[in-house]
């Protein structure tokens, strides 16, 4: 909602709502515009000469390549099958002021984990997920349950005592997606797919709109460029196609890997991929010792710098300096 005020407050932008596109319309290796559907009017034609396709699984786009005859594009694909549960509670009394509090999963003997985070109104907000797709939780009772699994404590403590919420929703994930459009020798001129129609977080990592954030922010910078070009639209796409994957390596890396450190997960290792989990494994308990270290990793994972971050020299110096102490203390 507060996006979409803002939008609203544009005066160049129009919004069309309880609106639906049903196909972007193509003819002669060019998009021509978009077909749309309201509950209250037929289809309907809207010209353009730039179409940015987010409306999540790329499937506009796709059906688009097919009716031109082109090349679809590489996907990379790992299984999750994840479940997960959320719940809005009243913050209890007596309970810590926390910005956020997590507990990981331990792969691969634990597959869940959970995360408790503040909102509106002196509330939390709680989810429990578990890469095994265990029983669909039903009543705070089995939230609580769910809870007692995790290899900490500290959330159920915090929650045992919570007033029981209206209600809880459930959610389903099965793939993260990734569909290399940026590896096409070419697109229809003025076609960009962006967000999750071009790649499919995990949700669990809470990366897809942050990133997505990342891409509409690399959009606004090339067409900013692309103005001054003699063909800007043309300039645009290129531009974007040209520089997104940049946007999306690190938080890919970082949450495939993380699933993938579990062995029932569906998806190719990279060939480096147990050499990576021994330095995470070294990282984290770098993390807990030493806060430069710790403030580099939660830069890296709330996506403020690349994962290049923590192999540079005077980070890789701390986790190995740890990492000899420990050694040398056991």
């Amino acid at each position: 909602s507060v996006l979409r005020r803002r939008v609203m407050a544009l005066a160049n932008v129009a919004l069309r709502p309880k609106c639906r596109v049903t196909e972007i319309v193509g003819e002669a290796g060019a998009v021509r515009g978009v077909r749309f559907a309201s509950a209250s009017e037929q289809s309907k034609m809207l010209d353009a000469d730039l179409v940015v396709d987010a409306s999540g699984r790329g499937a506009l786009t796709l059906a688009l390549l097919d009716a031109l005859g082109w090349e679809q594009p590489t996907l990379t694909e790992v299984g999750v099958d994840l479940t997960y549960a959320t719940a809005v509670v009243s913050i209890p009394e007596h309970t810590p002021d926390w910005k956020v509090a997590a507990s990981m999963p331990n792969p691969p003997t634990s597959a869940v984990q959970a995360a408790v985070l503040p909102i509106e109104g002196d509330r939390w907000i709680v989810g429990v997920a578990d890469r095994r797709g265990s029983a669909r939780i039903e009543d705070w009772d089995g939230f609580l349950a769910a809870l007692q699994r995790l290899i900490t404590p500290t959330l159920y403590q915090a929650l045992r005592h919570a007033e029981p919420p209206k209600d809880i929703r459930h959610h389903v994930f099965s793939t993260s997606q990734w569909r290399h459009f940026e590896r096409l020798p070419r697109l229809p001129r003025g076609m960009l797919p962006i967000g999750d129609a071009l790649c499919r977080f995990n949700p669990i990592h809470g990366q897809g709109m942050s990133s997505a954030a990342k891409q509409a922010r690399l959009l606004q910078i090339v067409l900013d460029g692309a103005v001054k070009k003699a063909d800007p639209v043309a300039a645009a796409q290129s531009g974007f196609m040209a520089n997104v994957e940049s946007v999306l390596q690190t938080p890919w890396n970082m949450s495939t890997g993380a699933d993938l450190a579990f062995p029932e997960i569906r998806g190719e290792r990279p060939e480096n991929f147990e050499e990576s989990r021994k330095f995470e494994a070294a990282l984290f308990r770098a993390v807990v010792a030493d806060p430069i270290v710790h403030r580099a990793l939660m830069e890296v994972t709330q996506l403020l710098q690349p994962h290049d971050l923590l192999h540079e020299p005077h980070i890789m110096e701390r986790i190995e300096a740890f990492s000899a102490s420990a050694e040398a203390a056991a």
